[in-house]
């Protein structure tokens, strides 16, 4: 899958702050809702390492609806379903270019997690419109 959106560690040039962002791969602007998201759990004072898994999960889920042109900020029922069924069917990217391996797939575990991270995203953006 092309990624449209990317999760990137940025630091504050004024202060060294490190924090999690979500952004357009090609243009580097950052989505807005997802930075805000991502502004939340560290204002509720989340794990670094849990803005960190949840920026590249948000990263995903809105390639995800790129791809499928899907309006990522209300999916319906049908659009979350395919995403579930996506993530443990489709093969994650090659770890080497050397060795062709098998293919490698997430786990359901795995799925749930993501689709934890992309159910409490729509739920912040319902909750802050």
């Amino acid at each position: 899958m092309e990624q449209t959106f990317v999760a990137e560690r940025s630091v504050s040039p004024a202060n060294g702050v490190e924090r999690w962002v979500v952004a357009d791969a090609r243009t580097y602007d950052l989505h807005a809702e997802a930075c805000a998201f991502l502004a939340g759990l560290r204002s509720k004072g989340r794990s670094p390492n849990t803005e960190r898994v949840y920026a590249g999960r948000l990263a995903l889920y809105l390639n995800y609806c790129t791809q499928r042109r899907i309006e990522w900020s209300c999916p319906g029922f049908m659009a979350l379903s395919g995403l579930q069924q996506w993530l443990v069917t489709t093969p994650l990217p090659a770890r080497s270019r050397r060795t062709p391996a098998a293919p490698r797939y997430r786990s359901q575990v795995t799925a749930n997690a993501v689709m934890t991270a992309v159910t409490d995203f729509l739920r912040f953006g319902a909750l802050h419109g």
